[in-house]
């Protein structure tokens, strides 16, 4: 792995990387249970659910409930989490320490900078706006507008030729073994934060380039 300056260019995930999101989600995803008559699951059983976007987040909502979801039984659900998730998001949603002093910093290096996650791009771009480091990114690769998702190697490539930087120029930055995997199957750099939210495994086991406790340490 290179100094972290020397990249040409830097893709972050969203969710539990940047941003710390999971009270957001668990509200909107207790309001949804509460409205069904569902049990309404704890704030640590989401950020073991994060990470593969919101629909598989109200999926597993479901799941925890004995609920096998299929068609519309699935898509009325996500309907009553969205909307309360419009609500509600970047409400209690607030930037892990030293990411916004990152982002500064690789503005001034002319460092171009991606956002890549699996979240849906209205959500995204909501959470970015509200948290007031939207003007960073010159890309963002979200959960449905790209061809294939996270852990596939798609999003990566393609920010890589939207942003003219060669994948060996390219650094990802990520709290799970999804990132981790696109990082290896796209052929770049992996660096992961020790404090995301993994599925509730220990990051260290998906083997990535590096691991940090805060950003403030890549400063």
């Amino acid at each position: 792995m290179k100094d972290m300056f020397s990249y040409k260019a830097v893709f972050f995930d969203l969710d539990g990387t940047l941003i710390d999101s999971a009270k957001d989600l668990s509200f909107a995803i207790n309001s949804m249970t509460q409205e069904l008559g569902l049990k309404q699951p704890s704030l640590q059983n989401m950020k073991n659910w994060i990470g593969n976007g919101t629909l598989k987040l109200v999926e597993r909502a479901l799941e925890f409930n004995g609920i096998s979801p299929r068609g519309n039984e699935l898509n009325n659900a996500f309907k009553l989490f969205a909307n309360t998730y419009r609500e509600c998001v970047g409400e209690h949603s607030v930037l892990f320490p030293g990411a916004k002093k990152l982002l500064v910093k690789l503005l001034a290096n002319n460092t171009k900078v991606a956002c890549i996650t699996n979240k849906p791009l209205e959500f995204t771009e909501f959470l970015l706006q509200q948290n007031m480091i939207s003007q960073f990114f010159s890309i963002v690769c979200a959960g449905d507008n790209v061809e294939f998702k996270k852990p596939h190697k798609w999003p990566l490539v393609h920010a890589s030729k939207m942003l003219g930087v060669p994948l060996g120029d390219c650094l990802m930055i990520g709290d799970s073994q999804h990132d981790i995997a696109a990082a290896r199957n796209a052929g770049c750099d992996v660096v992961a934060v020790s404090y995301g939210y993994n599925h509730g495994e220990d990051i260290a086991l998906a083997k990535p380039d590096a691991i940090i406790d805060d950003f403030n340490s890549l400063l």
